[in-house]
């Protein structure tokens, strides 16, 4: 009996030298690489507006040094609770109400506030700075964190990213009252901000709260201009704003490499707790890991975005030899790989509805019915895989939705009013 337990540890420990020794895979290793070749995007970092963004009051230098402040907090805190600017012990904050803003999901804001106008005007009554900062920061071109992951929790502090979406409401009542250029303009500022929020934030929450901002806003747009006269001028804001999406403003590598760095930060911090190195091995885990996320990194990815196809996310790597000696790091790679689909999916559904709202005003602009001019709609507002197509009644313009997770009757379809 004694050599035989005998022979099978030795067994387990020949077993857990050889799952520590096996190699990762060549293909594991590339998407470590992609995650971990993170590059500051160029331009203006405009996270300290972004982290100061509820409080008037306060000089460039001031939100900079309030956000300097809340890091060393942050870093030398001695509880894993999630901090507040220090700011909100000495400044009073703006409070939005979210019943005074647009919703994402295409409902006719401009009934809404018709409905209740008044509610509106009380829901932003006392927000001048808060739609002054919401137009500066649409000139930021990155928004990098200082703040890290906490090691055990995984969180980190955040803005108060629901005060973004405060600035379509107020457009919407510029618009319902008769100040017709500021509307225009005020969305078109509210997209840029969304655009530029996807492409330059460092977390996948940056990516979701910026397509929803475009969303809201292209929507917007699209019912203030079917209101209008076809040859509406827009004001110069516009002209960015509304030019068609590049793979790079769709991409979500930079998301991603963020969501890497949270979990590599996790897995260093469970790695300092006794034993746990008998069951987690660092590279095999990492390389897991980057199974979940090195798809958004890979050249795939951007053939795909370029061509307007379905990104193909690839799901995370089976229970191998691996895992004997890695057994909790393989489990919580499987945990933290949800179905990453239909974010692939929001980011594109973004840039079509850009182009809807492109098609939207080109055809108005045609002399014959929509039904014939779409025949020579421009490149620029369709893709090789979604062509704008009239709804049954002709009065929307629509191409599939590619998003799963909508829900609801009538959201298979992204559509504008003609």
């Amino acid at each position: 009996m004694g050599w035989a337990l005998l022979g099978l540890l030795v067994l387990a420990v020949l077993l857990w030298t050889l799952s520590r020794l096996w190699p990762l895979p060549a293909a594991q290793r590339e998407q470590v690489r992609l995650l971990e070749d993170v590059r500051q995007a160029p331009g203006r970092n405009g996270f300290a507006l972004l982290w100061t963004l509820p409080f008037d009051g306060l000089e460039p230098a001031q939100r900079e040094a309030a956000l300097a402040q809340d890091a060393r907090r942050w870093q030398s805190r001695s509880t894993p609770d999630v901090i507040d600017s220090a700011l909100a012990a000495t400044q009073p904050a703006v409070k939005v109400d979210n019943h005074g803003y647009c919703r994402s999901t295409g409902e006719s804001c401009l009934a809404r506030v018709r409905a209740d106008t008044a509610q509106f005007r009380a829901a932003h009554a006392g927000h001048e700075g808060l739609h002054e900062r919401l137009d500066a920061l649409a000139d930021a071109e990155r928004f990098d964190s200082p703040f890290q992951a906490d090691g055990a929790t995984g969180l980190f502090p955040m803005p108060r990213y629901q005060m973004l979406m405060d600035g379509s409401g107020v457009h919407a009542l510029a618009f319902v009252q008769g100040d017709v250029p500021a509307a225009l303009a005020g969305s078109c500022r509210s997209v840029q901000l969304g655009r530029r929020l996807m492409r330059g934030g460092n977390t996948l929450i940056d990516s979701m709260i910026g397509a929803a901002m475009v969303r809201a806003n292209v929507h917007l747009l699209a019912e203030m201009l079917a209101e209008l006269p076809p040859d509406q001028v827009l004001p110069a804001a516009c002209e960015g704003a509304l030019q068609p999406m590049e793979a790079a403003g769709q991409s979500l590598c930079r998301p991603m490499q963020g969501e890497f760095a949270m979990s590599r930060a996790a897995i260093d911090a469970s790695l300092q707790q006794t034993g746990t190195v008998l069951v987690m091995d660092r590279e095999h885990t990492l390389g897991r890991f980057a199974a979940n996320f090195g798809w958004a990194c890979g050249p795939g990815s951007e053939v795909a975005l370029q061509a307007d196809r379905p990104v193909e996310v690839v799901a995370g790597s089976d229970w191998d030899m691996r895992c004997l000696a890695n057994f909790v790091g393989c489990t919580l790679s499987d945990i933290s790989g949800p179905a990453y689909q239909d974010y692939a999916a929001r980011s594109q559904d973004v840039a079509a509805l850009l182009r809807l709202l492109g098609a939207q005003r080109w055809l108005r602009q045609q002399p014959e019915g929509p039904q014939q001019a779409l025949q020579r709609l421009p490149a620029q507002w369709r893709s090789s895989t979604r062509v704008p197509v009239l709804s049954a009644d002709g009065t929307r313009l629509q191409v599939p939705r590619r998003a799963r997770d909508a829900g609801g009757k009538d959201d298979a379809m992204l559509s504008v009013p003609l």
